[in-house]
């Protein structure tokens, strides 16, 4: 894996921010809006250790989320390095969301970043769910890189918010 290449999860990220930059520029204005704060639950549980392989998480946000909720699979390479395996993410009821994907190979740390606009209010749930598949990964992180992730996810909170 060639560290300089730029992926689809980054180009997404570097879009965003874009179109952020620009509604900054021509003096939109951006309200901010707060993320509700948590999950009701997902399948497999977060922090969960699996010995089958699997290709598919499902999250129940516990509240009515739109069309538009975003999930994507990354795997923990170790040393606060991560790789971006995405999926497809499906909504499955009112509440509840799937993340289709091809079945783990690899052994070690999975997350599952999340984004779910909630239509009621336009506030999103955003945040990261783990799995580990057999044992964690060697030289495991200290955790998801939320510093990267945090940052999309504010910017698709302004943007949402200002919509």
């Amino acid at each position: 894996m060639d560290g300089n290449v730029i992926n689809a999860g980054q180009i997404r990220k570097i879009a965003i921010a874009g179109a952020l930059a620009l509604a900054v520029a021509f003096g939109a204005d951006v309200t901010p809006v707060t993320a509700h704060d948590d999950i009701a639950g997902s399948t497999p549980p977060s922090r969960s250790t699996l010995q089958e392989p699997i290709s598919t998480v499902e999250i129940d946000f516990g509240e009515v989320i739109s069309d538009d909720v975003a999930m994507f699979l990354t795997y923990d390479l170790g040393n606060n390095e991560f790789e971006d395996i995405g999926g497809e993410t499906v909504r499955t009821g009112e509440t509840t969301a799937r993340l289709d994907f091809d079945e783990v190979e690899r052994e070690g740390t999975y997350f599952v970043q999340y984004l779910a606009p909630v239509p009621s209010d336009g506030h999103v749930i955003a945040g990261a769910i783990s799995f580990t598949y057999g044992s964690p990964s060697t030289g495991g992180s200290d955790g998801f890189p939320i510093l990267p992730f945090a940052a999309g996810a504010a910017v698709v909170l302004a943007i949402g918010g200002w919509f």
